[in-house]
């Protein structure tokens, strides 16, 4: 009798495993203690209901630094692109080394001047601003082909980033801007 018994109860267990599916249960009627590890994912949780990690009381801060203090600041004539300040206005045009020292100059002595930009950072400034009228110069240069001695210039000549070479001479002078890193 008592083996008989054993035999109903396994069986009444076994068939109760192999009948019951997701559709028999009803929304909400399991605690999540009696669910199975790593069963659930956000498409069952909402996340922005989940409050927060007990132990990351300082979550939003680095070191003691704000998220906020880690945003990429810009002198106020410049806009962060590229990870580099780029000028918002061309300036007038002239030659290569010209451009150079004025954006040497730019901010000294109290910072360390600025630079002319590389193809790649004008031509990712160039979705955020108009190109000067004739193209700007780049900080890319090459030994002159037809006049030794002298440097030619790579310079952008229209809005998604062809290029030119120009003399580093009066004859070549372009618009340009100057960038900068960042000041934080």
């Amino acid at each position: 009798m008592a083996t008989l018994a054993v035999f109903i109860a396994l069986g009444g267990s076994s068939y109760a495993a192999f009948t019951i599916s997701g559709r028999n249960i009803k929304d909400r009627s399991i605690a999540g203690r009696k669910l199975r590890h790593n069963t659930l994912t956000g498409a069952q949780i909402k996340e922005s209901r989940l409050g927060r990690v007990p132990r990351a009381a300082n979550a939003d801060r680095l070191t003691g630094v704000s998220a906020a203090d880690l945003k990429i600041r810009c002198p106020s004539d410049t806009f962060p692109i590229a990870d580099v300040c780029v000028e918002r206005d061309p300036r007038p045009a002239t030659a290569y080394g010209s451009a150079v020292l004025q954006c040497l100059g730019v901010g000294t002595p109290s910072a360390p001047g600025r630079r002319l930009p590389t193809h790649g950072e004008l031509t990712a400034a160039l979705t955020a601003v108009q190109l000067a009228p004739g193209g700007e110069l780049t900080s890319s240069v090459y030994p002159s082909s037809s006049n030794p001695g002298r440097l030619d210039v790579l310079y952008v000549t229209d809005q998604v980033g062809s290029v030119g070479v120009t003399p580093d001479t009066a004859e070549g002078a372009k618009a340009f801007r100057c960038v900068t890193d960042p000041l934080n």
